[in-house]
């Protein structure tokens, strides 16, 4: 549930000289507000592309606020932007995804007169869900240095512009405008100026809440499969996509799952899940761990130290370690009472090999439609040396485990990161390696359904 969200303008009036030294946070219901500690914030940047010929030899607006975004990330040690460029995903104020634009409203409101950009800031805990900036397209932009005018004509400078904004985004106010005022030199006052890069306020601002936080952590590379994802419709009842894992060996293993919806949009991947939950169940069916909105789980920063956050804050994603044994996923939406419950999701298993144990034997059970609707799996041969799998599509022998529907005759097909097809199977008996399959007591139980067995160097497969 989202809370109400906040406003925060910067105005085209020149300031004076300034002095002292404080910065000045924002505030949701009395609380400073800040990111998820060592979470990558993911900006998607729709910004025109009509101009190529700045005055500081900047080539597009999206490099003008990449640089901004840049400059941010050298004095941010547990918080960092990552740029989503040309970015094609629908603009929204309540899609939990942070965007950058430019137009002559702000989601249907009027900008004031002077009013050069707006940053729409959405938090809920003193924990930023959302924050968009739109600039006002009203007025000309162009990018560069020093006194206010310098450019073409009297088009503004949109870096320092972009770079006041992105300072909302972090999680700074206006100095200028805080009780009592503070008078200080800094990008973040709520007034243009001829300021057109970071002051020590600003940095110190940024540093004071990104400075300290949890140790960032790495997965040990490993010859297995690290990173397992399928891409699924979801539906209702029993057409939610249900995933299944096994912990091989004598040891536990600490996994990550997580449940993927409303960031596949700026993918091209339509009609995306609204609000995934993931649910991981143990054999006898019992839950063990469970995420709605992966930002409010005890686990979050754990999950972003390991740069494993989704980059929507209303994905989901669960941390746990496990014994060995076979384990349930389910994804499903969360009934807001919309009644948009159903679109595409994804279904992804790391494991971290951080413990002897590893997940293995990975199989997603969801429904196969047409077109961009299709089951989709995704795969990481990690370390450096080749790995021999096994990949079945079972369709009939389904239905002696009453799954109603099942697909009939499913073919199968490997495809490499380039999107060439390695290998491919319709009928399990007619393939090459049948008795090899069949003498690893792995062949499917149906003539129609599909198996390949294939020797795969480190990489990325679907």
């Amino acid at each position: 549930m989202f809370t109400a969200r906040i406003f925060l303008l910067v105005a085209a009036v020149a300031l004076g000289s300034a002095n002292a030294h404080a910065s000045v946070r924002e505030f949701d219901k009395g609380v400073p507000i800040a990111w998820t500690p060592n979470r990558t914030v993911v900006m998607h940047l729709s910004l025109p592309n009509d101009r190529t010929n700045f005055t500081d030899g900047s080539l597009s607006y999206d490099a003008i606020a990449t640089d901004a975004l840049n400059i941010w990330n050298q004095y941010l040690v547990h918080l960092h932007f990552a740029v989503d460029h040309n970015s094609i995903l629908p603009l929204s104020g309540t899609d939990a995804n942070t965007s950058v634009s430019m137009s002559d409203k702000f989601y249907g409101e009027t900008f004031g007169a002077n009013v050069l950009a707006v940053t729409l800031v959405t938090p809920r805990n003193a924990i930023f869900i959302e924050a968009d900036v739109i600039f006002n397209n009203a007025f000309g932009w162009d990018s560069y240095r020093g006194p206010l005018g310098q450019g073409s004509g009297s088009d503004l400078d949109l870096r320092r512009v972009a770079l006041h904004e992105f300072g909302h985004v972090v999680g700074l106010n206006h100095p200028d405008q805080a009780t009592p005022k503070q008078n200080v030199q800094a990008i973040m006052n709520s007034i243009i100026s001829y300021i057109d890069t970071l002051q020590p306020d600003d940095i110190s601002g940024a540093q004071s809440i990104y400075d300290s936080g949890p140790e960032f952590l790495s997965s040990n590379p490993a010859p297995n499969l690290v990173n397992l994802s399928t891409r699924a419709f979801v539906g209702t009842g029993n057409n939610v996509v249900i995933g299944g894992f096994i912990v091989q060996g004598s040891q536990p293993a600490t996994i990550v799952l997580r449940g993927i919806g409303e960031s596949l949009p700026a993918i091209g991947i339509n009609n995306a899940l609204e609000d995934p939950v993931i649910e991981l169940h143990a054999s006898s069916g019992a839950i063990l761990a469970m995420s709605d909105d992966w930002i409010d789980d005890s686990w979050a920063s754990t999950i972003a130290s390991y740069h494993l956050d989704p980059t929507n804050s209303r994905e989901s994603a669960v941390l746990a370690t496990l014994d060995p044994g076979s384990y349930t996923v389910v994804v499903r939406s969360f009934d807001n009472g919309d009644g948009n419950l159903t679109g595409t999701a994804l279904i992804e298993l790391y494991d971290l090999h951080t413990t002897g144990g590893r997940a293995g034997n990975i199989s997603t059970r969801g429904p196969v439609m047409t077109a961009d609707q299709v089951l989709i799996g995704g795969f990481i041969v990690g370390g450096s040396e080749t790995k021999d799998v096994v990949l079945r599509a079972i369709g009939p022998s389904l239905a002696a485990a009453g799954i109603s529907e099942a697909l009939s005759d499913p073919t199968v097909e490997l495809r490499n990161a380039s999107g060439s097809l390695v290998d491919s199977n319709d009928n399990w008996g007619d393939y090459p390696k049948a008795a090899q399959i069949q003498s690893e007591g792995l062949a499917p139980t149906q003539p129609t359904e599909s198996a390949l067995q294939v020797t795969l160097n480190p990489g990325s497969y679907t």
